[in-house]
């Protein structure tokens, strides 16, 4: 492979437009809201270099859109030069490009306690109608932004992009690129680590969590954000850090986000009541550090609050008509116990089984509110697909593959070694909670429910489960017919971040051969996920950038698996064709 090349960065320009030219063709109809944040103090300016050269206008951080619904959408920005603790800035929504079709125009007002970002609900929407819209403040005009509202009804195809894990110092973003490229999706669903809080290099002047080649391209957070990050002005920095990068920005510009933290939002590995990368004697307390996280997280996504001031309820559903519910679950901070210490392998993983402390019955993934929320709504869903967008892999996954039957020391748990302690193996009781609900038993009313698909990232590459109790039993479940298995988990690989599984040439092989429930894995390559489905199935397709270490346009279409109505577990299918005529992609 060739050294690393100079990053060519695609700059995106504010239109010539001028002040009073919008405020003509804003005359349009109507109606938003401004979404309230939590005040604090601080801005994120000093953290504005990030690889490249970055416009000096009034909206360097581009725009955005998230949490789509049938008739509204949140739209975003943040003013990056403004003068005085206050401005004021105008946005219009229209049907075309040109803004020739304005559906909606109003004003907004913004300032340092919420680090001048800026979100408008925009409501009064069409379902399943594509928006193009625009900021203007000072003069200047924003990047145009394209969103897409959900649709209602009877719903023949649902596509989307699914992705996790971009590392900033660990390489380019070519996987954000290649998704904005696509004209034909309904949203971008990510899944969490959408920024990391390591340092870029550690007191001692170090790199600590950065890939040397990445760095060596100019992949490095601002000179005043390189330690990590742990208060509030920190976590703005490190935000207004990853939204310079040219790849993301696009993304944002061309589709509504739906997102969900992960633990590195916060600090790695984060549970209900702390962290293993957060230490209380030298960061402070906890719920300080936490709260701040997610401050910053509300202020720079387009995330809608379950309430005003509300940045810790991440718990919410979309609905594509009838044809999919995406259930979007929290398994970090609002109800999550400790993970388990486990036993090291020097050099290779830590095991544990299902035994002791980690077998209790009151063991909590989700918290007891979240789950009875999440079993209900399952049980009550009439969309033909329900789909579980969480941050963990839900799968077992075993060192040592056993049927449950086997493990004498609790014999109602399950077999085996475990190797993860950060996914759901370490909570066992909660996910056969979840599995009995699926499987019809209790809580009433006892009815199966078919179509279960679980959309997972964290663990920075690819995987296709069947869901079942006991993987390892074949008279519990058939690996070749797939007889057992109540219904399927996709797992997406990271944009940049580097793998965290053992790698080694017989890894995988060796990994599955104890794993029949997996049926397909790969822990190298760097991508995203197109998720397409339609009443006949809900597929999974893997697409890999040629490289992460230097820009790039390559990539390739791994593998497609798909679970076909009622049959709930996975199989392997054909590629999906694009939508025809898909609406045009805002212009640059």
């Amino acid at each position: 492979m060739s050294g690393p090349k100079a990053r060519k960065w695609r700059l995106l320009r504010p239109s010539a437009l001028s002040r009073r030219d919008f405020l003509r063709l804003t005359a349009g109809g109507g109606a938003a809201s401004l979404t309230g944040l939590l005040t604090a103090c601080g801005d994120s300016d000093s953290g504005d270099t990030v690889g490249g050269p970055v416009s000096q206008a009034s909206f360097r951080h581009g725009v955005a859109s998230g949490d789509p619904l049938q008739d509204r959408v949140i739209i975003w920005t943040r003013l990056s030069q403004t003068n005085g603790n206050s401005a004021t800035v105008e946005w219009r929504m229209a049907r075309d490009a040109a803004f020739s079709d304005i559906v909606a125009r109003g004003s907004a007002t913004t300032g340092m306690e919420r680090d001048f970002t800026v979100k408008v609900d925009v409501d009064g929407l069409q379902p399943d109608t594509t928006y193009y819209y625009q900021f203007m403040a000072a003069g200047d005009a924003s990047p145009v932004g394209r969103t897409k509202t959900l649709p209602i009804g009877t719903v023949a195809r649902a596509r989307f992009a699914m992705v996790s894990c971009a590392s900033l110092p660990h390489g380019f973003f070519n996987a954000y690129r290649r998704i904005a490229e696509r004209p034909d999706l309904d949203f971008v669903l990510h899944l969490g680590d959408y920024i990391y809080e390591y340092p870029g290099v550690n007191p001692e002047g170090e790199h600590d969590y950065a890939d040397a080649a990445a760095i060596a391209a100019g992949r490095q957070y601002s000179a005043d954000n390189q330690l990590e990050i742990v208060q509030l002005g920190d976590y703005r920095k490190r935000f207004a850090n990853y939204r310079l990068d040219a790849d993301l920005q696009e993304l944002h510009r061309q589709y509504a986000f739906i997102n969900i933290w992960d633990d590195h939002e916060l600090s790695n590995d984060a549970w209900t009541d702390g962290a293993e990368n957060h230490q209380p004697e030298t960061e402070g307390d906890w719920l300080t550090r936490n709260t701040a996280a997610r401050q910053a997280y509300f202020e720079w996504l387009p995330i809608r609050p379950a309430g005003p001031g509300d940045t810790l309820d991440i718990e919410r559903s979309f609905r594509l008509g009838d044809l999919a519910e995406l259930m979007m679950l929290d398994t970090r901070l609002v109800g999550r116990d400790q993970q388990p210490e486990g036993t090291e392998i020097p050099g290779v993983t830590s095991i544990y089984m299902d035994e002791g402390d980690i077998a209790a019955e009151e063991r909590q993934m989700l918290g007891a509110a979240q789950e009875a929320r999440l079993i209900s709504q399952l049980q009550s869903s009439t969309a033909q697909w329900k789909l579980i967008g969480q941050q963990v892999v839900f799968a077992q996954w075993k060192l040592v593959g056993l049927p449950n039957a086997a493990n004498l020391l609790n014999p109602g748990g399950q077999g085996g070694e475990f190797i993860n302690v950060d996914q759901w193996d370490a909570y066992p009781r909660a996910r056969e909670r979840i599995w009995n609900a699926i499987r019809g038993g209790q809580p009433a009313p006892n009815v199966a429910i078919d179509n279960v698909v679980i959309l997972t990232g964290d663990v920075h590459a690819s995987w296709a489960h069947d869901i079942t109790e006991d993987p390892n039993n074949l008279l519990a479940y058939n690996p070749l017919s797939g007889e057992g298995s109540m219904g399927v988990e996709f797992v997406c690989p990271s944009i940049t971040s580097p793998a965290e599984f053992p790698d080694t040439p017989v890894t995988v092989p060796a990994f599955l051969t104890q794993n029949p429930h997996i049926k397909f894995g790969d822990i190298q390559n760097k991508g995203y996920v197109l998720i397409d489905i339609t009443a006949e199935r809900c597929q999974s397709e893997w697409y890999y950038v040629d490289d992460h270490l230097t820009p790039g346009d390559g990539e390739t279409l791994a593998e497609v698996y798909a679970t076909i109505n009622g049959g709930n577990h996975a199989v392997v299918s054909n590629p999906s064709t694009p939508r025809d005529n898909p609406p045009a992609l805002a212009p640059a």
